[in-house]
Parts: C-alpha cells; sequence; structure tokens
C-alpha cells in the first residue's frame, strides 16, 4: 500500500516535471500571402504571419509576373503592436525580390499581425499570381522556427548548436528520472520519521 503511494506520487511528480521542463508548442507558426486574384489597379499584398513565438528576424522571396506588375515599395509589418522594420529588399531576378526584416532588440515579438506590405504597380490589368518561397524565421536564441509558409511546411535545415546554447537546452528524461528518484527517496524518507 504504502510502495504503491509512493510510485504514485514519483509517477505525477516525474508528469509534472516533464510538462514544465518540455512545453510543447501549442500553436504552429503559419504564414501567408493576402493578395488580389486580379490585378486591376495598383495594390498591396500583405504577409501574415500567425501564432509565432520570440521572432527575432527573418526573410522571404516574393515572386510575381513581372509583365503584369512592378514593386513599388515596401511597409514595415507589426505584430503584438510592434513594428517588424523591414532591413532590406532587393530584386533576385526579374520576377522575385527577397525581403529582409530584422528587430533591433533582442526581447523578440509573440503573436499574430503582418511581417511587411508589399505595394504594386499595375502595368497590365490581368490574373494577379503572387507567392512566397524561401521563407525563414529567426527566434531569439538564433534557431529556426518551423513554419507553414502559404500551406507549404519549411524545411528546417540542421543547423549546429553552439556550446554556448546548449547550455540554455532543456534536459532529456535522465536528469527527471534523477529528480524523481530523490523525491521518492525523500518520501521515504520522511514516512519512516
Amino acid at each position: 500500500m504504502i510502495l504503491s503511494k509512493i510510485l504514485s506520487r514519483i509517477a505525477i511528480i516525474s508528469m509534472i516535471l516533464i510538462l514544465f521542463m518540455n512545453p510543447a508548442t501549442a500553436y504552429q507558426t503559419n504564414v501567408n500571402v493576402n493578395a488580389p486574384e486580379k490585378a486591376d489597379n495598383d495594390f498591396s499584398v500583405i504577409i501574415e504571419i500567425e501564432n509565432v513565438t520570440d521572432l527575432d528576424s527573418g526573410q522571404f522571396d516574393l515572386h510575381f509576373d513581372p509583365a503584369l506588375v512592378r514593386v513599388t515599395g515596401i511597409d514595415d509589418g507589426t505584430i503584438a503592436k510592434t513594428t517588424i522594420p523591414i532591413a532590406d529588399w532587393a530584386s533576385v531576378s526579374k520576377n522575385t525580390i527577397r525581403v529582409l526584416f530584422n528587430l533591433p532588440d533582442i526581447d523578440g515579438v509573440s503573436g499574430t499581425g503582418t511581417l511587411a506590405t508589399i505595394h504594386f504597380e499595375t502595368i497590365v490589368p490581368g490574373d494577379c499570381v503572387i507567392d512566397v518561397s524561401d521563407g525563414l524565421l529567426v527566434n531569439t536564441m538564433a534557431q529556426v522556427i518551423p513554419a507553414n509558409w502559404n500551406g507549404v511546411r519549411s524545411v528546417v535545415p540542421n543547423i549546429p548548436v553552439s556550446t554556448d546554447e546548449a547550455e540554455h537546452k532543456t534536459p532529456g528524461p535522465g536528469p527527471l528520472f534523477l529528480i524523481s528518484a530523490i523525491a521518492a527517496a525523500f518520501l521515504v524518507s520522511r514516512k519512516k520519521e
């Protein structure tokens, strides 16, 4: 009877420790292009982001038909009332621009909002196909944030972790077992007294 109570307590303590030490990401980060279906007049495209955590910087490529439209400017984004400053943007090819953004502080930002607003001039009216690719989001620990880009899951490269970052990683099950064993020993010794 006493042993089963001790084992129950060990199991409960272990589960609580695992939950607090390894929190799962509750929401998936999504990035979407909000663009009109047809280019009739000058228009803007908004790059929307949902459920991001500790965003620090990133980039994306925006593809369009240069025979139909031309980029005239880009405005900063906003997440949770924090401005997402556009660090730079440039043409990568005739039909692609690359947009870079970077928050100046190391605090990062979490929430839902926009990464940028891209303004277009219509050259010839027609069907407007604007797509995003090569998206990269980086958090305040210089780690890639996995995200769905316009419905396509980004591939997270295998980035080596420096020794400084490794020191801040969440411990695995080994330390949790040790903590549980110490808690069990403490509970057993208290029952004997």
